[in-house]
């Protein structure tokens, strides 16, 4: 099991490297749909800003001793999320609304967010179990490793949308 801080390292990275093709966005680009079907770069901003409200809410809520090892869950969404050729469905609550998103304010709020689950890595016990009925009851290291997991999932959306933006 990686220590807290090797695990806020590669939250760190992990959240750099979405913030990284966003913020190369223009306020246009980032509200331009680029294929029938999908969504803006700013509505995948907003639907991890709603999905890290969740584990925020998650990661802070009540807790209990866990009996299995708090890592457990980790391969199994690793391999979920990191399936680039499955479509993952998501739930009514984090689907983002269809409207125009002001670019600076989303990555306010983003990065807002990411500072709070960067604090709750620091400051947690990440191997006592969460009551959090989405997911059963995962530890708070399973949560932040679907945290990271969620990202780099959106960062490869965000990348492809990012190249169809370019050659159109």
């Amino acid at each position: 099991m990686k220590t807290a801080t090797d695990l806020l390292q590669d939250f760190e990275e992990a959240t750099n490297e979405y913030l990284e093709i966003v913020s190369g966005l223009s306020q246009d680009e980032i509200n331009t749909v680029p294929y029938p079907g999908s969504w803006t770069a700013a509505q995948v901003t907003e639907h991890l800003c709603k999905s890290d409200k969740g584990m925020l809410g998650a990661l802070n809520g009540p807790v209990y001793p866990t009996n299995r090892p708090a890592d457990a869950g980790v391969n199994g969404l690793r391999e979920t999320f990191l399936d680039f050729s499955t479509k993952l469905p998501s739930p009514d609550f984090i689907i983002p609304e269809d409207t125009t998103y002001d670019k600076d304010n989303l990555m306010e709020a983003f990065k807002a967010g990411r500072e709070q689950i960067g604090n709750a890595i620091k400051s947690l016990d990440l191997t006592t179990t969460c009551q959090m009925p989405i997911f059963g009851e995962p530890t708070r290291l399973e949560l932040i490793y679907f945290v990271i997991f969620h990202t780099q999932r959106h960062t490869n959306q965000v990348k492809l949308i990012s190249e169809k933006l370019v050659s159109v």
